[in-house]
């Protein structure tokens, strides 16, 4: 699974992409910022195919850890899994402050668990820290139920303020960014060493959910630029799925 002889030639062109959107981004800045579209559902529908999908890689992931006796795969698939439970809670949420909390919460747990392939695990007993993976589930989804059932309960840290977003709110998901953003280059490290492409592509998944949360900061709810950071996670999301799909198939 996941190797292929065309591996520069899909991260040359995976760069291209990344580096064009990022431009055109910057580019067209002002007018995203002052483009402003309310869609619940649609939203929700992305938020929804985006959980969904990072609990299916989570599952490959795990499996797989097994196989390659790799305890940084159960880390990485936790940070999937919790990522999952919590934006798939996210998008069942109505806008207010549990809306943006779960969203903080399950950008940070993602960034936090990808963060940890810099640790110096050894190649055995992988099942050694599944109860890390199992324990994670349980708090994630006993976070979720309690930000949906009682939203009135979530921490004010994260409250809207004059349709903006808080300080505190912009400093989690930079946070988030950041500690996607420091996984890559461990990751691809990783990938030069054993030549698996599940690596590289974990590699820029990485990149794809750091820069996301990057833009986040520069974004006010449902305008353009709010989107465009949808946009590259649903990017990052379609190419799980193509992931999962070809694992199936092989």
């Amino acid at each position: 699974m996941f190797r292929t002889s065309s591996d520069k030639i899909q991260q040359t062109g995976t760069t291209v992409l990344l580096l064009a959107y990022f431009i055109l981004l910057v580019l067209f800045s002002d007018v995203l910022s002052s483009w402003e579209w309310v869609h619940l559902e649609i939203h929700s529908t992305i938020e929804t195919l985006g959980g969904i999908s990072a609990i299916l890689i989570a599952m490959v992931l795990l499996r797989e850890s097994r196989e390659d006796q790799s305890n940084m795969l159960v880390m990485v698939a936790t940070g999937f899994a919790t990522m999952g439970v919590l934006d798939t809670a996210h998008a069942m949420s109505q806008p207010g402050d549990a809306f943006i909390f779960l969203h903080s919460v399950a950008s940070l747990a993602g960034g936090f668990f990808f963060s940890l392939a810099w640790l110096p695990y050894r190649r055995e007993k992988p099942a050694d820290l599944r109860w890390i993976f199992r324990g994670s589930i349980i708090l994630a989804v006993s976070i979720a139920l309690r930000a949906l059932i009682y939203p009135e309960d979530v921490p004010k840290i994260l409250p809207l303020y004059n349709g903006k977003f808080t300080l505190a709110a912009v400093l989690i998901n930079t946070a988030a960014s950041l500690l996607f953003l420091s996984s890559a280059p461990k990751l691809y490290r990783i990938y030069r060493k054993e030549k698996n492409k599940r690596e590289l592509v974990l590699t820029f998944l990485a990149l794809l959910f750091g820069i996301a949360e990057m833009i986040f900061q520069f974004s006010n709810p449902w305008d353009g630029i709010w989107w465009s950071w949808h946009l590259i996670r649903l990017m990052a999301f379609a190419a799980i799925l193509t992931i999962v799909f070809r694992f199936k198939h092989n």
